[in-house]
């Protein structure tokens, strides 16, 4: 499954990658997370792996993210969860002084029950990475 979510963010980009890039803003901004910790590696350079423990609907859950590719403007990382690995590639680019297109582009390969969900509602993933965009947006614009 593979579907894209973009915002606006009435942000210089420069501003907007710096949040983004910061590990201690994950908790500031991210819906449900409980706690994120790097496991190896420093910040989100390439390779680093950090583990994101989350409390949705009622339900626990981690998730184990590897960091392939950080270019500032663009980061590539992978996802993987019970049932699920899901390769993010998030862009930022400039629209003027003051405004950063904010674009996530996602690829997930489910198995087991995970894939039965998403033939079932696949609108639920896409929905979730919105509702994560639009928090990073408004995390942004109030600061």
């Amino acid at each position: 499954m593979k579907y894209t979510v973009e915002a606006t963010i009435n942000r210089p980009i420069s501003q907007v990658v710096e949040l983004y890039n910061d590990p201690s803003n994950h908790i500031k901004w991210m819906p449900g997370i409980l706690s994120h910790q790097i496991t190896s590696g420093n910040r989100r350079e390439p390779a680093t792996e950090s583990t994101f423990k989350f409390k949705v609907n009622g339900r626990d859950f981690i998730i184990k993210e590897t960091i392939i590719k950080n270019d500032s403007t663009e980061i590539v990382a992978e996802f993987i969860s019970n049932g699920a690995i899901n390769t993010q590639v998030t862009q930022f680019s400039k629209i003027d002084d003051d405004s950063t297109s904010y674009k996530v582009n996602e690829s997930f390969e489910l198995k087991g029950f995970m894939k039965v969900i998403g033939i079932l509602m696949p609108g639920s993933f896409k929905k979730q990475t919105k509702q994560f965009v639009e928090a990073f947006k408004g995390f942004s614009e109030n600061q």
